[in-house]
């Protein structure tokens, strides 16, 4: 092709027999109106001249070609039309521009309101005029004539306007139409399109597929055009600036078409597709768990798994569950996530809130191995003892359970699977940007989740990090140790269950005051604790010592309020015990006899502060004191009671039961060896002496000798 042309283009390849129609006549044909028949002459598929006949305003009127018309019956043979391209339509998003036949109807700058003020002024009294027409008979036209009709009211406002009547008749008809909006002038129909590129459609065809499909650069795309001028027909002197190709990819593709293309599929689906929204006040809280993973943003440096060595640089992953209606959240933390981690998370939810109906997680391998076989609690089945097997062996059968058929099945917790790849589905994700964003941001080593956006200064720390690591002095680096990110995490999310939220159904309020007032009304109960100690399945042996035991540099304790946990300790002192631990939450354990019935719920020991004065930690002495008292208070309540019960059947003390056997004789002269006391007589005063009589004669008798 030697030249271009529009794009769509009708090429009139050769003329016979002409024939002009007038305006009436081609859109009686066409079934077009006055004004979309003058946009396609403006656009070059319908030809059109200036016609013999003068208009009353002067001018000559327009005909138009019946050749270049679609649907033209009477065409003569030899005419024949190449249309070059397919239509805009085709072409989807790539041309999906505003119509030019659609209106504004609203006016959005200044200039334009103002244009359409000023119509309105002139057209007012002929809006008017039908109301009262007596009111515009003394106005006299050019000619002296009086103002009798409607017609001769438009040649009035006209001519002192000076516009001409076609023109005061297209602002009536605009404003009855449209309204208001329709009396300021019409938007290009070229705008935000380039006119180069609308006249070469095949070259604006390549330069989307090099853009878009090849996702190459603006660069390369107008180099590419001057490469492939030739094949393309075009000019090598009239091709696109640079600017011009920039201009043409920004804002003739739309932003949806671009993402797709350049930026995938997933991007695509975040941004740009559409999505229903859920309800949050149609369930009660604590009805529906929302579960996924995250890893946080910060480098850390390991003091606390021991499947890591210390100080090993790394991302924590936390498994999280935030209730669907108040946005309450719960969560734990692992060096790598998995379905051990979940079971911790949901472990503690539960021991503090009780467990929901279902839960709504993601579609990973850790989810599904939990999920797996979880049913409605109505549909359970009544679990029954199996008598044939050893009843120390209970615990393995029921380990081997959960492996089998998964915990929430155990709990009666239905489940929800998300959409595979597609986080609007899950508003967890909206929890996680917050806690990234509020908490992680906060580090010194926030990594910002991308290599491209990391911060210089967490680059020198990272690198500072593993040099010392390498050369045995970790305890210098200035990263946060796993553990004091751990509890610096919890402390943020008790802030964040206590701060005012105004998402739809928080009405401002904390997400732990919409859990207290919307609670569900069938709120299950906290399963027999027994059960859920099954759900952690690392078991080791311990010995317990002044009613705790010690796990991987932890000391476990009973919880303070927990009297019978402290209880069941103090008896086990000096016993071996099991312990059943998640790697993945350090914070609770649970302990069982060695034949596996449970006794106790523990949890980290927290260490007292320094601080003989703070009220706080006086009270922590307090409540330390008091249990110490009651259990040996109860122990004494217990041995009293035993003595009581004891005498009341007739019981004696050891020495009753000694004297009670033995036969002690009357006569006790053949059995005592005993010397009696030589007694001396006191009468003869004559054998008393004086002190000094004595002092004299002690002092010969030590002469003598």
């Amino acid at each position: 092709m030697s030249a271009a042309v529009a794009a769509p283009q009708l090429a009139l390849v050769s003329r016979g027999t002409e024939r002009w129609l007038s305006a009436e006549e081609a859109m009686t044909r066409t079934g077009w109106s006055a004004f979309w028949l003058r946009e396609q002459v403006k656009r070059g598929r319908v030809t059109s001249r200036d016609s013999q006949t003068i208009a009353p305003n002067g001018r000559p009127l327009r005909e138009y070609l019946e050749s270049s018309l679609p649907d033209t019956p009477s065409a003569a043979p030899q005419t024949q039309l190449t249309v070059v391209g397919p239509p805009p339509s085709a072409l989807g998003p790539l041309f999906s521009g505003l119509s030019a036949a659609s209106e504004r109807i609203v006016l959005s700058d200044s200039k334009a309101q103002l244009q359409a003020e000023q119509r309105l002024a002139i057209i007012q009294p002929l809006l008017d005029y039908s109301a009262n027409a007596e009111r515009f008979t003394q106005l006299r036209l050019a000619d002296g004539r009086s103002v009798t009709s409607l017609e001769r009211m438009i040649e009035y406002a006209a001519g002192t306007a000076g516009q001409s009547t076609r023109t005061i008749k297209r602002w009536i008809a605009a404003y009855r139409t449209i309204g208001f909006a329709g009396l300021a002038d019409r938007i290009r129909i070229d705008k935000g399109q380039s006119r180069w590129f609308s006249r070469n459609y095949n070259a604006s065809i390549l330069a989307a597929y090099l853009y878009l499909n090849e996702r190459q650069s603006v660069s390369f795309v107008h180099e590419q055009l001057g490469y492939e001028a030739e094949t393309l027909g075009l000019d090598i002197n009239d091709l696109p600036s640079r600017e011009t190709v920039r201009v043409f990819l920004s804002q003739s593709i739309s932003p949806a078409m671009k993402a797709l293309a350049r930026e995938g599929q997933r991007e695509y689906r975040l941004r740009m597709a559409p999505y229903v929204r859920r309800g949050y006040v149609d369930v009660f809280a604590n009805q529906i768990w929302v579960g996924d993973h995250a890893i946080h943003d910060v480098e850390i440096s390991n003091d606390l798994f021991e499947e890591v060595p210390f100080g090993t640089p790394g991302r924590l992953r936390m498994s999280a569950f935030v209730d669907y209606r108040s946005r309450k959240a719960w969560a734990t933390w692992a060096w790598e996530g998995s379905s051990r981690s979940i079971a911790a998370t949901v472990v503690r939810a539960m021991l503090e809130d009780g467990p929901p109906e279902g839960i709504y997680v993601d579609n990973g391998k850790d989810y599904k191995k939990v999920a797996k076989g979880a049913i409605k609690a109505s549909d359970l089945p009544e679990s029954k003892d199996d008598d044939t097997k050893a009843p120390e062996k209970w615990w393995e059968r029921e380990c081997e359970a959960i492996e089998k058929t998964g915990l929430l099945a155990r709990l009666g917790i239905s489940v929800t699977h998300c959409i595979p790849r597609h986080p609007q589905s899950k508003h967890v994700e909206r929890f996680f940007r917050t806690m990234h964003m509020h908490f992680d941001a906060r580090h010194s080593t926030y990594t910002s989740g991308s290599p491209f956006t990391r911060p210089e200064a967490t680059e020198n720390a990272m690198m500072r990090h593993r040099w010392l690591l390498k050369a045995g002095r970790v305890a210098e680096s200035n990263h946060p140790l796993a553990s004091r990110f751990i509890l610096g995490c919890l402390t943020w999310l008790d802030e964040y269950n206590n701060t005012p939220q105004h998402g739809e159904g928080m009405d401002g309020c904390t997400p732990n005051q919409i859990f207290d007032a919307e609670r569900n009304p069938n709120q299950k109960s906290v399963p027999e604790r027994s059960a859920i100690a099954l759900l952690l399945l690392d078991y080791v042996v311990r010995k317990v010592r002044e009613c705790a035991i010690t796990l991987n540099k932890y000391r476990y304790t009973p919880r303070p309020e927990d009297r019978l946990a402290w209880a069941a300790m103090h008896e086990a002192n000096e016993c071996d015990v099991r312990v059943g631990f998640n790697s993945g939450d350090p914070e609770y354990v649970v302990v069982t006899d060695m034949d596996g019935r449970f006794l106790a719920w523990l949890e980290a020991e927290p260490l007292l502060r320094f601080a003989p004065n703070d009220k706080i930690t006086q009270a922590q002495i307090g409540e330390s004191m008091s249990i110490r008292r009651g259990l040996e208070k109860a122990t004494k309540a217990s041995l009293s009671a035993i003595a009581v019960e004891a005498r009341r059947n007739g019981a004696r003390t050891a020495e009753e039961s000694l004297y009670s056997r033995l036969l002690i004789p009357t006569t006790t002269g053949d059995i005592i060896t005993q010397r009696k006391p030589r007694v001396e007589s006191t009468s003869e005063p004559e054998n008393q002496l004086v002190p000094g009589e004595a002092a004299d004669r002690l002092a010969a008798r030590l002469r003598r000798k």
